[in-house]
């Protein structure tokens, strides 16, 4: 039989019959000249319907015949558009070379095969042709092919890969029903299918551009809405594919792909200079080394604030071994992109970066809505001498004398920071991060050229009273136009004698505390909730100043607890970070953390491990395996960024059991 006449048959037929038609052997010495697109004609049973969706049964559904038989419609109608697209890629483009014709013939009566057996078996089980509403999804998504490789990418690449997971998946699931004649049907689908991927993945190596290699030629021929995300089931079937003869790193990067199929993602951006950008005041800031090690290291540190639908840009892409660790403690993995090129053909959302800052929105300029990260105003609601004018009237509107006095004043000139030096305070860059440009105590010629330099760049000095901080703590809510402050919570942080952070308490860390402190912080058990009260009025003060300047999105206020004279004090606004933060990041760990566990997040230098960061966690590792009880975090370690490739810093959690084991 000719290939075109077969292909119109199936295309044009309105019948089962017509479209099952038998074919022995295939010639295509007459393709005849390209046929325009056109819907298939079908059976009125089966026609397309706009309110049709492909919802799938839970697995203990299978056992009710009615269950399973609707289900085999649906794979039914898969394969009857399978069909129909192979027919209209026969017809569409007649000058084909003849192994891909030949080939779609071949494929196709496997296709049918494939049909006859669904409708053979749904109907064993008492479900006819068009007792579900059937889609043209798949129609959709190959309509504007533009030739073989474009329909090797969507078809054969695309939806028959995915098709290796669903017929894995479901084949399971029918037998654990009991009801093998279904699952030997799935078997010999999924062996064709592997069939078929082959032969696409031979053509595809044979006609994508050589300059690319295999993913990247893959990932840019798709077109929304198609994407490696659809080239895959929820649970990858990796020796179905390398039977196919696809490669290690490639089964790895179809099982962790992840691209929004409904809102535009998020785009994360890790800029933890930012205070030094904004302080700049205009892009072109250049970090020091140990500040492009920490921004290249910590990157991937905000998928935890990503939702799976987001895109988190990494200057390197984190390891598959990494990204799977993440994703079995339960974290939702987010798309890694290793620069902003990736999206310049794509709409996203919402941009955020750590920090807005002239540089942020200089990277991210091939973005819409890049202009909008920044605008001058917001370079003060980053100073430390604005804090401390804010701070000032907060406590005069609080009026709590458990609360701080409103200390600390800004030096303006060289005479004034060394005086206050001179008396044992402690003097802080307007524009810093992290504990970092700060000084205490007399100053040296090295304190005097630091705090030189800082008058001159900076404008000024902060500088406070040193205090005995006996508990560190930040507050965190969101900032929006014209909206109330949005609370999010509170982080409990660690810092070194000198004020450098180091890490969080994630989880229920206020049980912990020494019992006076507690006392004290609920004041003897009558105010339960007296911090989170305090951070919500810290917020309602701060958020209208904050959006007045421009500012938008996550913001962090640092706080702490000191002892003074035997007395313990709040200081409820040390320092505003209006930015991202590390307490942030920690308070997206507080709902993996299991109620009876405690946990810390450290971020440890690299240099003090003796040895790559790889080689010891894998140590930790097989000393503290992670382990998860109900879906929570219950003990062991977990990197929050990759060891494989952290030169400078790894971030590591650590969860303690505490408590009685519950049952699972």
């Amino acid at each position: 039989m000719e290939l075109r006449a077969f292909a119109e048959s199936v295309l044009h037929g309105r019948t089962l019959d017509e479209k099952l038609v038998a074919v022995e052997a295939f010639s295509d010495r007459a393709p005849g000249p390209a046929a325009p697109l056109t819907l298939p004609a079908r059976p009125p049973e089966l026609a397309f319907s706009p309110a049709a969706r492909d919802e799938l049964p839970p697995p203990s559904a299978l056992a009710d015949p009615a269950a399973a038989g609707r289900l085999l419609h649906r794979f039914a109608n898969h394969e009857l558009l399978a069909l129909e697209i192979m027919a209209s890629t026969l017809l569409r483009f007649p000058e084909a070379p003849a192994v891909f014709r030949l080939g779609l013939g071949r494929t196709m009566r496997e296709e049918q095969r494939h049909l006859a057996m669904y409708l053979r078996r749904m109907r064993e089980l008492g479900v006819e042709p068009g007792a579900v509403p059937v889609n043209d999804f798949f129609w959709r998504a190959t309509a504007s092919s533009a030739g073989p490789l474009d329909y090797v990418l969507r078809v054969a690449l695309t939806f028959e890969q995915a098709n290796l997971d669903f017929t894995r998946t479901w084949r399971g699931r029918f037998a654990a029903v009991g009801d093998a004649r279904t699952a030997a049907i799935l078997d010999e689908v999924y062996a064709d299918e592997i069939g078929h991927v082959r032969g696409g993945l031979t053509l595809f190596r044979q006609w994508k551009d050589p300059a690319l290699d295999e993913w990247t030629a893959f990932e840019r021929g798709l077109e929304m809405p198609l994407s490696p995300a659809r080239a895959r089931g929820q649970e990858v079937d990796r020796a179905g594919r390398l039977a196919a003869g696809f490669t290690e790193d490639w089964v790895d990067r179809i099982e962790l792909f992840t691209r929004s199929r409904g809102r535009p993602p998020r785009v994360f951006f890790f800029n933890p200079d930012a205070e030094a950008e904004v302080a700049r005041g205009r892009p072109g800031h250049q970090p020091d080394r140990a500040a492009a090690a920490l921004a290249d290291d910590l990157a991937p540190t905000l998928a935890l604030l990503a939702a799976r639908e987001d895109v988190v840009l990494t200057p390197r892409l984190p390891s598959p071994a990494w990204q799977r660790a993440l994703a079995a403690a339960g974290f939702a993995l987010p798309e890694f992109l290793a620069g902003v090129g990736a999206l310049a053909d794509r709409q996203v959302g919402e941009l955020r970066p750590w920090g807005a800052s002239p540089d942020a929105a200089a990277r991210l300029a091939p973005l819409a809505g890049a202009a909008a990260l920044w605008t001058p105003s917001q370079r003060s609601a980053s100073s430390k001498l604005v804090a401390l004018s804010w701070r000032a009237a907060l406590l005069a509107q609080l009026q709590d004398p458990e609360l701080a006095p409103p200390e600390g004043e800004a030096c303006l000139t060289l005479a004034e920071a060394e005086a206050a030096a001179a008396r044992g305070l402690l003097l802080k860059a307007p524009f810093s991060t992290a504990g970092r440009a700060r000084r205490r105590g007399p100053l040296d010629a090295a304190g005097l050229a630091w705090a030189e330099r800082l008058l001159r760049e900076q404008g000024g000095l902060r500088v406070e009273p040193w205090r005995d901080r006996v508990l560190d703590f930040s507050f965190h809510f969101d900032v929006e136009p014209d909206a109330p402050a949005r609370f999010i919570g509170i982080c409990r942080f660690c810092t070194t004698p000198a004020g450098q952070f180091t890490g969080t308490r994630p989880g229920r860390w206020f049980g912990e505390l020494d019992p006076a402190l507690a006392r004290f912080l609920s004041q003897d058990g009558r105010a339960p909730r007296r911090l989170r009260e305090l951070g919500e009025q810290v917020a309602a003060f701060l958020a209208p100043r904050l959006a007045a300047l421009g500012v938008r999105g996550p913001v962090g206020v640092d706080a702490f607890v000191y002892r003074e004279g035997g007395a313990l004090r709040i200081d409820p606004l040390v320092e505003v970070n209006a930015r991202t933060t590390m307490g942030r990041v920690s308070l997206a760990l507080d709902p993996r953390i299991h109620p009876l566990s405690r946990a810390r997040w450290e971020l440890l230098p690299v240099g003090r491990l003796g040895r790559p960061a790889a080689a010891w966690f894998a140590e930790r590792v097989a000393e503290a395996p992670l382990e998860l009880e109900r879906g929570l975090l219950r003990s062991g370690v977990l990197a929050t960024n990759d060891p494989a490739t952290a030169q400078a810093v790894l971030g590591v959690l650590t969860v303690d059991a505490g408590g009685p084991r519950g049952p699972e």
